[in-house]
């Protein structure tokens, strides 16, 4: 069984929760056999240690150029029929509508067998709002090109419900052949119960000059466009204004937004930005998590893995309307705030003691691991539809 990743940029902690770590729990559990299969640009492959990071990461990967420029995509299907051909594999986990599509043409020509559409997000809705891939002909193409995956794919995994609502609104999708599994924890590095008084945290928040006294409020990722900067900062400032014990921990690259919100907080803002294995730690010094987004399709659909994360560090929520299922989560479960352009005039930010923290963490275990008892019956199911049929 390949599953086949395509015009994903190699980032090793997305790569390492969300494909390797998927991977090979379906190996351990399900003796799935699961190869991954990366085409990766060219350009990534001659300047970066790409290869050399995802082979470290899972040693019987096969990593392979895709075809030069986006709009040619398709062509490295050729390549991918000379991998069917070679490891006789003919069931395919596809991570993108791209990698559908090209799965989906082998199968006509009956090199592949079973295809599965993992729907990560709707790509024609990044394209369409964020343009993700600004080329003419993939922004003229991409929405029937989605649909005709959510339509042909032999089963679908989607990250939410609100997603397979999206295909079936959009799509006319009305079948069952699928499940949903979140964006869960990468278990090599969010998979023990944590001790939250240790004297390591107390030494990294001196270091981050974290007062006893301080309401720390994290953000951990990229400034990406659908992050929706402007509106974390028009959610945020109002409660900065109005207690000076709130500090704002950005564990992100440096930019011209966060520099220009240290120029307006001074001492209240904290940037750094550190490796996938050392968030964890540093998200622990914090109080609650920031999740704040746009209302545009593509977060509707989302299933951003710093939920899970923020949880397990103990944290809060401090959540947008309709994103993706975990604005109900946080609801239903009381783990945050859903904020809005009025919430700090009614909401008065705490610091989380000690039990809400072991609560929180609590629901990041039973929630959102691969091992969680939901989790593993959607992939049971995967499983017993792709072993269907084998002798």
């Amino acid at each position: 069984m390949l599953y086949i990743t395509l015009l994903d940029q190699f980032h090793p902690g997305i790569y390492s929760s969300q494909v390797i770590d998927v991977c090979d729990n379906l190996n351990k559990r399900y003796d799935a056999k699961i190869r991954v299969v990366a085409f990766l640009s060219v350009k990534e492959l001659w300047n970066t240690s790409a290869r050399k990071q995802l082979k470290a990461l899972s040693p019987s990967a096969i990593v392979l150029p895709a075809f030069p420029k986006l709009q040619y995509f398709q062509f490295t299907a050729i390549l991918l029929f000379f991998v069917c051909l070679i490891t006789g594999e003919r069931t395919a986990i596809c991570r993108n509508i791209f990698c559908t599509r090209m799965a989906l043409r082998l199968k006509s020509f009956g090199i592949l067998k079973k295809i599965v559409l993992d729907g990560r997000s709707s790509m024609a809705a990044e394209i369409e709002e964020y343009d993700v891939f600004p080329v003419e002909y993939i922004r003229r193409n991409i929405r029937e090109w989605e649909r005709y995956s959510v339509l042909n794919a032999d089963f679908r995994m989607s990250v939410s419900d609100k997603l397979i609502d999206y295909w079936k609104e959009r799509y006319g999708y009305t079948g069952n052949e699928h499940i949903v599994v979140p964006c869960t924890l990468d278990g090599k590095y969010f998979s023990e119960k944590l001790d939250f008084e240790t004297k390591e945290l107390k030494t990294l928040k001196d270091e981050l000059k974290i007062a006893d006294s301080d309401i720390v409020l994290a953000y951990a990722g990229s400034i990406a466009p659908w992050q929706s900067f402007s509106l974390m900062k028009e959610l945020l400032t109002p409660f900065l204004a109005k207690d000076n014990r709130i500090k704002v921990l950005f564990l992100s690259k440096k930019t011209k937004d966060i520099e220009g919100m240290i120029r307006e907080f001074p001492g209240r803002i904290i940037q750094c930005w550190v490796e996938h294995k050392e968030v964890l730690k540093y998200l622990s010094c914090a109080d609650y998590g920031i999740l704040l987004r746009n209302q545009s399709v593509t977060n509707k659909v989302a299933s951003p893995t710093k939920y899970a994360e923020y949880l397990y560090a103990g944290l809060s929520i401090l959540i947008s309307e309709n994103l993706g299922d975990f604005t109900d989560f946080t609801k239903k479960h009381q783990c945050g705030f859903v904020l809005n352009e009025h919430t700090a005039e009614t909401i008065d930010l705490v610091k989380t003691n000690i039990i809400l923290k072991e609560r929180n963490h609590g629901l990041a275990l039973g929630f959102f691991r691969k091992e969680s008892r939901n989790n593993t019956g959607n992939y049971a199911r995967l499983m017993a539809f792709l072993n269907r049929g084998k002798t």
